[in-house]
């Protein structure tokens, strides 16, 4: 049995610390001197506790310290290196992290919402300065981006919501009040208007939990993804629907051109066109066109990533670029593991979410994923991963989204929030092939074997990079996804119930001072001198 280590950690000041050790388990080597139950105090040099770093998967930890305190990987090294103890052998990446002076981090402002009482799982932007959150409560909030405030509490659902969407209204319509369409394991549907907080219409006719939504506003109808895949109007009357597709249920859908969507059953994704009425037919259809079998496992993602392709992701880390016209494969990568390291060998992850695409962003040129605990950026183009970060968190990324100038943003059910920047590396020039005498016995002899390596390290080499600029520490537990504002800021929410408005600490001070300034020419107390 391998050792476990249940650790305490206590200070007495801030320059101070120890780490009590407590083996739970029989040490792996019989004789290793210590017992189950034992304690045994590991002397480690002093250090801050705002630089330590634990890696969760190794060490249980708990101490006066709030949750998320970051421990040295120097710590860890150093306790598989005393004599006492014998940990499983670590072949994880370390954790990149940064320093206090995080200068190309502008959150440095926070704000904590409180109004839900249970994991919050949604964050959906409505305009310029509103966003609504929904989760396992069943309630959703209506909140002001800018100061934080709760503007509506949207009671109905009596379970989990499972999806939630916008649904903007039509040009042509009087009422411009923009609507929302949530879904819950209750198995009901409700449209809300979130300018009243009105419960517009609610269907409860379904036999399975939606677990997605989708709207082809071209068409002006919505689509539900449970069991079986419903096509519906704005007055939430069924217009068609599928058979019976699966019991796990639809698990994501996307439109693509001449009236068609892509829907994800379990590691299928079948292709359904719709079918407009007509003066020969006046009912709606959805048709089945084809099913696509080359992932091997679940999909857990899948987006439009221009007007010619589509991506999908799978439970085993499988990436395949579609083509949307014909539904031919462009690309497929399934060794986001293997090939990016050229120090040193990376082995296939045992664990299944180390390697799960859990989800993706995108911009005219590459593919963001997040897989497992890392981020990879996969060029469509050369049709190979161009930069990575392995270990880019300390679990499993949930989130990703691109800001301006080249910058990604990620969380994780680590709790944290990082800011990362893609940066061109410098290439390096070759070095010269040796010449001379040495060349009479065949040293520096160029070959065939020789070379090989040499190609092997070119193609392997990533021409870019992941730098971490910002980590933003304020959840005490998986934070589930984000919204970013251009003006307002970034939103996050989370397991531990809340939500946190992190605000551009410059620009809200130069606020603030703009409002009191003009609070003091308004009352006359501003003089000007010359």
């Amino acid at each position: 049995m391998a050792t476990q280590v249940f650790l305490n950690y206590s200070s007495n000041d801030r320059q101070s610390s120890s780490f009590w050790l407590q083996i739970s388990a029989a040490s792996r080597t019989p004789g290793a001197g210590v017992r189950a139950g034992e304690k045994q105090q590991l002397d480690v040099l002093p250090m801050r506790p705002s630089e330590v770093f634990l890696d969760s998967a190794d060490l249980w930890h708990s101490g006066p310290e709030r949750e998320g305190i970051r421990v040295l990987c120097s710590l860890l090294n150093s306790m598989r290196r005393h004599p006492l103890l014998e940990l499983e052998p670590n072949n994880k990446s370390p954790l990149q992290t940064i320093g206090e002076e995080q200068t190309q981090n502008p959150y440095t402002e926070l704000l904590v919402l409180r109004a839900h009482r249970d994991i919050v799982r949604f964050l959906v932007q409505l305009d310029d300065c509103r966003f609504a959150s929904a989760g396992d409560d069943g309630i959703v909030v209506v909140w002001n981006a800018q100061t934080g405030e709760k503007l509506l509490e949207l009671s109905g659902h009596t379970q989990k919501i499972t999806a939630i969407i916008t649904f903007p209204p039509l040009e042509a319509c009087e009422e411009k009040n923009q609507l929302i369409l949530t879904a819950s394991a209750d198995k009901t549907v409700i449209v809300w208007d979130c300018d009243t907080g009105r419960q517009v219409r609610k269907v409860s006719c379904f036999h399975s939990t939606v677990k997605c939504l989708t709207i082809l506003q071209r068409l002006d109808v919505w689509l539900s993804g449970g069991s079986d895949l419903c096509v519906w109007n704005r007055r939430l009357d069924l217009l068609c629907k599928t058979s019976h597709l699966s019991d796990t249920g639809v698990s994501a859908l996307i439109e693509i051109p001449k009236n068609c969507v892509v829907a994800a059953v379990g590691k299928e994704l079948i292709i359904f066109k719709l079918v407009a009425p007509t003066e020969g037919s006046l009912e709606w259809n959805i048709l089945e066109v084809k099913r696509l079998l080359d992932h091997q496992d679940n999909i857990l993602s899948l987006v439009n990533v221009n007007d010619l392709s589509f991506v999908s992701g799978s439970h085993v880390g499988e990436l395949i670029v579609w083509d949307v016209s014909d539904w031919t494969v462009q690309a497929c990568e399934r060794n986001f593991w293997t090939q990016l390291d050229t120090q040193q060998e990376i082995k296939l992850c045992q664990k299944p979410n180390d390697i799960s695409i859990h989800h993706f962003t995108w911009d005219e040129e590459n593919v963001f994923a997040a897989v497992g605990r890392g981020l990879y950026v996969y060029n469509l183009q050369m049709k190979r991963v161009i930069a990575c970060q392995k270990t880019a968190h300390d679990s499993s990324v949930l989130h990703i989204a691109r800001l301006p100038n080249r910058q990604l943003i990620s969380c994780s059910e680590d709790g944290s929030v990082r800011i990362w920047e893609l940066r061109e590396k410098q290439q390096l020039a070759a070095e010269p092939l040796p010449t001379g005498f040495f060349n009479m016995w065949g040293f520096g002899r160029v070959n065939k074997q020789a070379s090989q390596p040499v190609k092997k390290q070119q193609e392997n080499t990533t021409p870019c990079s992941l730098e971490l600029i910002g980590d933003l520490i304020g959840h005490s537990s998986s934070v589930e996804m984000f919204l970013h504002f251009e003006d307002h800021g970034l939103v996050t929410c989370s397991a531990d119930h809340l939500i946190i408005l992190w605000k551009n600490g410059e620009r809200e001070s130069g606020l603030r001072s703009l409002k009191l300034f003009q609070k003091l020419e308004e009352n006359g107390d501003l003089y000007l001198t010359v």
